[in-house]
């Protein structure tokens, strides 16, 4: 589950500023991080077909990953061009926070390092993809509605996920936007105000907001109702929130909050209202798919899903660095990162 952190924001000024003491150019970020970076002699910009390497991999909550030596950001090319640019400046946040001494204080003495760095990254990015003149300009005075994502969606460069984090630190109560898929399952979430945003492949289809919107047939509709509710892994579930979604091509754009929703005049909140269902659910890098706890491994401690991954799969497998290619552990030579293939 990802944490949120509302002292986010004094951290990405603060890595801003030191950007700008580098001679890095905020403006020329928004306009094209790819080109700006590639400019640059003091780090590297690599792009991948699909899979990160593995001397990169940070756990992020991006598809791309930070090479310490050299300073390298890598980038999955699987993705939209809109979301490579929010990964590309997610790593570009690894890369200022991992190579200034106050920044890095910071997240060393957090209570959270490694998420607490990883959050700021996100707001990072999307603080550099949608300046704030451009969201005021779409913001109501009351806060962010999912007409503001929408409209930010149609107006910039920005992906969802970039939209996402930069509406939920604009919301005025406890709340979360969340982008999901056709299937309903959540591809980017971001929160505020102590709730805690849904994992990334979670299923959203129990909330009614999102049944709803799933089940209309229109694209072109804002569904409003107060009774939404975000579902956690462990089968718990948010207490009930009110919440407007609407697409925004082929994905959902959804914003609930506690209290206090823009787009009504009367919200109270609701405490007692969450739920619990027996089943634990988890997912499946592997099969990119959700999946009933029925069976614990022994051995890694992590559940298995039906087609028998587990945390033993992964440590069985790694990733190729010339061909980027996943593979099991008996196709390379010992203590060799490229693959039997390859080294052919």
């Amino acid at each position: 589950m990802r944490n949120t952190f509302d002292d986010a924001p004094t951290q990405v000024l603060a890595m801003m500023r030191v950007w700008e003491s580098r001679a890095g150019s905020t403006e020329d970020l928004t306009l094209d991080a790819f080109s700006a970076l590639e400019q640059r002699t003091d780090l590297e910009v690599l792009r991948v077909p699909e899979y990160v390497p593995q001397d990169s991999q940070l756990n992020c909550s991006v598809a791309g990953g930070y090479r310490w030596e050299p300073p390298t950001l890598v980038v999955t090319e699987s993705m939209s061009l809109r979301r490579q640019q929010f990964t590309l400046l997610h790593e570009l946040g690894h890369h200022i926070q991992k190579t200034d001494l106050d920044l890095g204080t910071r997240v060393v003495e957090h209570r959270l390092p490694e998420a607490f760095e990883d959050a700021c990254c996100d707001a990072f990015a999307a603080q550099i993809l949608l300046p704030d003149d451009l969201v005021d300009a779409h913001i109501s005075a009351r806060g962010p509605s999912v007409s503001t994502a929408t409209e930010l969606f149609a107006s910039s460069n920005a992906s969802r996920a970039a939209i996402a984090v930069r509406l939920a630190n604009r919301l005025r109560s406890p709340g979360a936007v969340i982008v999901l898929d056709e299937a309903g399952m959540v591809t980017f979430g971001a929160a505020r105000g102590g709730l805690y945003p849904p994992a990334r492949g979670s299923d959203q289809t129990a909330n009614p907001l999102v049944r709803v919107a799933l089940e209309s047939g229109s694209t072109d509709r804002t569904i409003v109702r107060d009774d939404g509710q975000i579902w956690y892994r462990d089968g718990h579930s948010s207490e009930r929130l009110y919440g407007q979604a609407a697409w925004a091509g082929d994905r959902l754009f959804v914003i609930m909050v506690a209290y206090s929703a823009p787009w009504l005049s009367m919200s109270p909140p609701r405490d007692g209202t969450a739920e619990y269902t027996k089943d634990r659910w988890d997912y499946c890098e592997r099969c990119k798919q959700n999946f009933v706890v029925g069976f614990t491994c022994r051995a890694c401690g992590e559940p298995r899903c039906p087609a028998g991954h587990c945390g033993c799969t992964a440590k069985a497998e790694k990733t190729c660095t010339e061909c980027f290619i996943q593979k099991n552990t008996n196709q390379f030579a010992p203590a060799s990162d490229v693959c039997l293939d390859c080294a052919s």
